[in-house]
């Protein structure tokens, strides 16, 4: 791979000698072509060289060329982040301090990231004024580096306000997202209430999840006694993929072994959460089997993600368990939203044998959506004559479903 630059080129050579000669010559020259070549290739580069790069730049540094560090920091990579802020670190004193306050006073927001990141580990009260003005920026490192020294400092001001709007209902969603972020990013499970609650009442589901994700486990949550909670994630979280969430995010919430886990505890639940996991199992091994097949979800992943999600895929496939078993309980609960999944279950499969079962949801439920959906899932089966047309009509008041509806009938 040719990185643009001789530095660059060699500090991946496979040879020490030669990487570490390189090192030395990009933080004496302060060479910030090769950096920025660096930054440029970062995602092409495999971790483990990436983490020898910034092995051999850290090593690089010493009092005589540590000066130079502040001319590689307009340029961000979360990447080499360690390269700034561990140089920084090692050789912290308080004149270096006062420069890199001056740089979050007053450099762009590049500097100020990385600023941010030293004062993580340097807990210089004098940086926080900075750190709470920034922890809102629109540059989310920036944010993202002022929360977690924040928590560093045990500075709880932005964390009590972030949870006060967050569980303002007067606040709209959009003014939320920047607060939700900085809750997750601070990172203190004690949010976790104000952020069900926000998955509660939010459109965002697929946002409002992932925000929950980044401060505990799906496995985590079920063997605490929260497995209602951890399912609805989970639920949430198939029906996002991948559109609305990005398929890199199965190692983050680690999508396999919590499969794994589900599979190992179907048995022992109640009859409702019984019914509930097995549908959630159907509705990810439809997912997942459609994603490991179909280039066009998968074209752009590294071979990692593919590979990953292949084997989920294949392991739900070896699952010994009767899924469709006691199945249609799920249409029996007063939840709207869990019914019309297992309707999107059965019809995907095409469980034709649950057809009566849906008709008899269809005759009892007051749920227009579900009705309506119901209806189409038995015109697909070509099984329309086990309801009745004018009284299906007739429970029906919003206009557009009773089109909709009646279009199943023509």
């Amino acid at each position: 791979m040719d990185l643009g630059t001789k530095n660059a080129n060699n500090l991946i050579s496979k040879d020490r000698k030669i990487s570490l000669e390189a090192a030395k010559a990009v933080v004496n020259s302060a060479d910030t072509e090769t950096f920025k070549k660096l930054c440029e290739k970062s995602e092409f580069i495999f971790d483990f060289i990436k983490e020898k790069i910034v092995e051999n730049l850290c090593f690089a540094v010493n009092y005589a060329n540590v000066s130079n560090i502040v001319k590689f920091t307009k340029i961000y990579n979360a990447y080499f982040e360690d390269f700034i802020v561990k140089s920084w670190v090692n050789f912290a004193n308080e004149d270096l301090t006062d420069e890199i306050l001056e740089l979050f006073e007053s450099g762009i927001d590049e500097q100020k990231t990385y600023a941010a990141g030293y004062f993580y580990y340097i807990n210089d009260p004098l940086a926080l004024e900075y750190l709470n003005k920034f922890a809102m920026s629109n540059y989310e490192p920036l944010a993202g580096n002022c929360a977690r020294a924040l928590n560093k400092f045990k500075d709880d001001t932005l964390y009590k306000k972030s949870l006060d709007i967050v569980q303002n209902a007067e606040v709209d969603d959009f003014e939320k997202y920047k607060y939700i972020n900085f809750l997750t990013t601070y990172g203190d499970k004690n949010a976790l209430p104000a952020l069900f609650n926000y998955l509660q009442n939010t459109y965002a589901k697929g946002f409002a999840a992932t925000s929950v994700l980044y401060l505990t486990s799906l496995t985590e949550l079920s063997e605490n006694k929260n497995l209602q909670d951890a399912l609805k994630i989970f639920d949430i979280l198939l029906g996002a993929y991948p559109e609305e969430i990005s398929l890199e995010t199965v190692f983050d919430f680690d999508i396999l072994n919590y499969i794994k886990y589900l599979t190992s505890v179907v048995t022992e639940q109640s009859d409702t959460e019984n019914s509930y996991i097995k549908r959630i199992l159907l509705k990810a091994k439809y997912k997942f089997n459609l994603i490991s097949k179909e280039d066009i979800y998968t074209f752009d992943l590294d071979k990692n993600t593919k590979k990953e999600i292949n084997n989920i895929s294949n392991f739900i496939n070896t699952i010994n368990i009767d899924l469709f078993g006691k199945i249609e309980k799920e249409l029996l609960i007063n939840d709207k939203e869990r019914i019309l999944e297992v309707l999107d279950v059965i019809l995907n499969f095409g469980k034709t044998e649950f057809a009566q079962n849906i008709a008899n949801t269809i005759n009892s439920t007051d749920f227009e959506d579900v009705i309506s959906e119901g209806v189409k899932v038995l015109k697909t089966f070509n099984k329309l004559e086990l309801i009745n047309k004018e009284n299906i009509i007739q429970k029906l008041n919003n206009e557009n479903i009773r089109a909709i509806v009646k279009s199943y009938f023509n």
